[in-house]
């Protein structure tokens, strides 16, 4: 009677590790599947990104993606921030383009910055330079921002303006926009598709 109650036991102990073992198991899959769920999902996040006039306008960001107009806020606020630079307020506007710049093209533009706050400095003026924003697209097919108005170049004597247009590439890099690339040309045409496609035929 003893060896079968030892016997019954045991079997019931066996059957009850297994069970554990088992629901265990079922426990660290469910827990991986959760894991890899929470980093591969693409979550929306709305934040808020600085506008035109000081204003600001809530933004729409996912992992890899940024809806366009936040995406145009942001290079506009950008595009002013690197044009009206002087010696008084250049190391907070290099701060703030920081932000949004890939760090290459955060050390190329700093240092365009410091330049001409050098030759300021080295002029004794007490000049400044402004952006007189005029017209702003979007290429799909490049996948590339254009942004056209006037630099103007003010000090205590004159005030003078050149067209300029800043060609923008950005992309979204964990919840986080990145101008990855940014030319400027004097002028007021874009570089985009339809100019490309003139240029090839000869037109230009």
């Amino acid at each position: 009677m003893e060896l079968k109650l030892h016997t019954q036991s045991i079997t019931e102990l066996s059957e009850r590790i297994r069970y554990l073992f088992h629901a265990n198991a079922i426990l660290l899959i469910t827990l991986f599947l959760l894991v890899i769920y929470l980093f591969l999902q693409n979550k929306i996040v709305v934040v808020q990104v600085p506008g035109g006039g000081g204003s600001v306008v809530e933004s729409v960001y996912e992992k890899t993606a940024i809806d366009r107009s936040s995406q145009k806020a942001i290079i506009m606020a950008t595009v002013s921030a690197i044009s009206q630079i002087n010696s008084a307020n250049y190391e907070y506007e290099k701060t703030f383009i920081q932000n949004f710049l890939s760090p290459e093209i955060f050390t190329v533009i700093s240092g365009q910055i410091d330049s001409q706050v050098k030759k300021l400095i080295d002029q004794h003026e007490l000049g400044s330079y402004y952006f007189d924003f005029k017209e702003y697209a979007y290429d799909p097919l490049l996948n590339k921002h254009f942004v056209r108005g006037d630099v103007h170049t003010v000090n205590a004597v004159k005030n003078t303006s050149q067209s300029w247009i800043y060609e923008v590439s950005m992309r979204v890099e964990n919840y986080r926009p990145l101008i990855i690339a940014l030319d400027t040309y004097s002028g007021n045409e874009f570089h985009n598709t339809m100019w490309i496609e003139k240029k090839i035929k000869g037109n230009l």
